[in-house]
């Protein structure tokens, strides 16, 4: 059990977070919805210790995790093996074979990132991201600016990777249907300054059809028509 209890945090003396706690299971998914601008990444940023400067506590073993960026941040002097191996606690060559073999990438191991395409540098970063099986994996919008067939890929192999190793996942999105698809829970923040306005349970069970997805956004929707504005 993780519990995220940020009763304020401030960039000067504006208040950009309060009262946000958050309970999550282990192995649970959950995402955390909001507008632009309303503080999702700085949640990430406290969760992940980048930021310290807050009032209220976490509880729970935050020691192992792992954050996958809106980029893949992969280094171009490097070739794959070698962006891997760096980041690979273990060094373990047949490990990182086995990981990308699980994608369907095995045949790129000795490619530089600037021979690959945007999609395929992204499902690298998802690879470095679950390398070191992290307990907890915080993902800041990994599937944004891609094209709907590439994201949806990357989105499978995702699943694919949170099935082997089950680690607790905090995903912030901007997109309802992604948090539909993917998360057993949806957190919804208010605007500025941003607090927990709904803790949303959701049913989908990771189904990936489009319907389905539709069907369930829309009742949502229906039940609150401003809660992407970070109304309710």
């Amino acid at each position: 059990m993780l519990n995220i209890n940020i009763l304020e945090k401030k960039f000067g003396k504006t208040i950009i977070l309060k009262d946000i706690n958050i309970f999550i299971e282990e192995g649970e998914l959950i995402s955390i919805i909001g507008p632009s601008g309303c503080g999702k990444t700085t949640i990430l940023n406290i969760v992940s210790g980048l930021d310290t400067n807050y009032i209220g506590s976490l509880s729970g073993d935050f020691s192992k995790l792992s954050f996958m960026f809106q980029d893949d941040r992969l280094l171009p002097w490097l070739n794959i093996k070698d962006n891997l191996l760096l980041v690979s606690k273990t060094k373990d060559i047949e490990e990182i074979e086995e990981l990308l073999s699980l994608i369907g990438l095995n045949h790129i191991l000795n490619e530089y990132p600037n021979r690959l395409s945007g999609g395929m540098k992204r499902r690298i970063a998802l690879i470095r991201a679950f390398i070191n099986r992290p307990k907890i994996i915080v993902l800041d919008e990994p599937f944004i600016s891609l094209d709907y067939p590439t994201s949806m890929a990357l989105k499978k192999d995702f699943l694919i990777f949170c099935k082997k190793f089950n680690p607790t996942v905090i995903l912030v999105t901007h997109d309802l249907s992604e948090a539909v698809h993917l998360s057993s829970r949806i957190i919804f923040l208010s605007s500025t300054y941003a607090t927990k306005i709904l803790d949303y349970k959701n049913d989908n069970n990771q189904e990936s059809d489009i319907k389905k997805i539709d069907e369930k956004k829309n009742i949502i929707l229906d039940l609150y028509p401003k809660i992407l504005e970070g109304k309710i």
